[in-house]
Formats: structure tokens, C-alpha cells, sequence
């Protein structure tokens, strides 16, 4: 199936997104070998880390700090030069203290109106929300495994991943 193209237009290139982030910036990826064992098994889905951006409503460039999307949203699984121009279908956070109340909803609602499953990771709780774009979240401590709604077979061992 065919992705349509996404008419979200952005305020500047790539390169100079790339350019505006601040000297040793970093991103983080949220247990990445879990997911990769994932979509390593379920050819269906490609797992990435904080250096994919992706375009998400309204005109933004989101870099969440893993995801997952469907392989045939990447035609021949080739992964973009620059932004992928369209949102992830399961994108992961995790919080951190720097994460301030005002930045939060934001990036809530923006990853809402463009349909993204969000999973918010909180190791100072020890828990975790998966929030659905058309209904509420499912919340999981690390005596249950997430799991997500439409992503068959998927299941996160919170236990191991607030152990690291």
C-alpha cells in the first residue's frame, strides 16, 4: 500500500535543522536492542533510534528517542537521507528531568494529531504509558511487560530495561 505524500510543509531544511541543535547534543535510545530483536523477528516493522527525525503535525521534525514503523512505509526498507516525511507509527520517550511541563503536552498533542501510538517511559517511576491517538493510554509498571495495541507480538520487559 502506497503511503500519500505528507503536504505538511517545515520552516527550514534539514541541514539547517541539523545545524540549529546545540554543540554536543545527543539522543538517546530507549533499549534499542529490545526493539531491534523485535523488528528483527516481525520483518513487518523496522525499529530506529534518536537520529531518525520525523515530520508530524503541524510541520514539525520530531526525533523521538526509539521507533517503530511499518517496513512498507519504506519502500525496499531504504531508509531516508534526511526526514522521513511522514510520523512514526510508535514512537518512544523517555521522560527526563529536563522535560518540563510546558514542552510535554506539546509534544503529546502534536504525536496525537498526527495518529502516532506514544510511549512515555518514566524510570524515575518506574512505569510506563502507551497513549493511543484514538482512545486513552494503557499504563505498566515493571511487574508487566508493554505491549501495544496493532503491534503483534510485541512485549518490552520493563523490568530489564530499568534495570540498565
Amino acid at each position: 500500500m502506497a503511503e500519500a505524500a505528507n503536504p505538511v510543509k517545515t520552516a527550514m531544511t534539514w541541514e539547517q535543522f541539523l545545524a540549529a541543535g546545540e554543540e554536543r547534543q545527543r539522543w538517546e535510545l530507549v533499549e534499542g536492542a529490545q526493539l531491534e530483536f523485535y523488528s528483527n523477528l516481525r520483518r513487518e516493522w523496522i525499529a530506529l533510534g534518536a537520529d531518525t527525525a520525523f515530520t508530524i503535525a503541524p510541520g514539525t521534525w520530531r526525533c523521538p528517542d526509539a521507533a517503530l514503523v511499518r517496513a512498507e512505509r519504506f519502500p525496499g526498507r531504504q531508509l531516508p537521507e534526511g526526514p522521513a516525511e511522514f510520523p512514526p507509527d510508535v514512537a518512544f520517550e523517555v521522560l527526563s528531568p529536563g522535560d518540563t511541563a510546558r514542552r510535554m503536552p506539546r509534544k503529546r498533542r502534536q504525536y496525537q494529531e498526527s495518529g502516532v501510538i506514544h510511549v512515555w517511559i518514566d524510570f524515575a517511576k518506574r512505569t510506563a504509558e502507551a497513549a493511543y491517538p484514538d482512545r486513552g493510554s494503557h499504563y505498566f509498571d515493571e511487574g508487566k511487560p508493554l505491549t501495544i495495541d496493532g503491534v503483534d507480538g510485541f512485549a518490552l520487559d520493563l523490568k530489564a530495561l530499568f534495570e540498565v
